[in-house]
């Protein structure tokens, strides 16, 4: 299985850091009030995603899963889009993983699969079936703690995407044909 370094995976999930940091830093979670950190997370995002391109990496999905629900705050909470901003507000974590879900699903038929690396088809197939299980798991889990964005959100996003790299990482190497 090849997959990404360690650098270009990092720089994958620094778009949400921008967002979680504020977060963070004064300990409230208030969304309606992170109008500026969605839209930097969401300029960001589209400076890595043309880096991971322009480095020939594999996109992790569950970051651009995270980089379109940015874009959806974006929408949200600075254009001001109100429908769109009460269903975040209320939704918090279930939003992010709906739309990570949706990205996983449809990264699922692509080369990479939903763990996003390259690989022996049959192992990246049956990783990403797995990993996308784990996703639509996680889904409810944001459901049930919807109201609590670090529960909701933040746990099964780490744990999300901690699965995804043991899953590229213990993968067998690629077989002879």
């Amino acid at each position: 299985m090849q997959r990404n370094p360690a650098w270009l995976e990092i720089l994958q999930i620094a778009p949400v850091v921008v967002l979680a940091a504020p977060i963070v830093v004064s300990g409230q979670v208030d969304l309606a009030a992170l109008a500026l950190p969605f839209t930097l997370g969401t300029l960001l995002a589209a400076v890595v995603t043309g880096i991971v391109w322009r480095q020939g990496g594999a996109l992790n999905p569950i970051a651009v899963g995270t980089d379109v629900w940015l874009v959806l705050g974006t929408l949200g909470f600075a254009v001001g889009v109100p429908p769109l901003a009460a269903w975040l507000a209320d939704t918090q974590g279930f939003a992010l993983f709906l739309t990570i879900t949706l990205v996983g699903a449809a990264f699922f038929a692509s080369p990479f699969g939903t763990i996003g690396a390259r690989g022996d088809a049959d192992v990246v197939r049956s990783r990403s079936a797995a990993l996308l299980g784990l996703i639509v798991l996680a889904t409810a889990w944001a459901w049930w703690f919807r109201t609590d964005v670090r529960l909701g959100g933040g746990l099964p996003f780490i744990v999300c995407n901690m699965v995804r790299r043991v899953a590229i990482h213990k993968s067998p190497p690629p077989r002879a044909r």
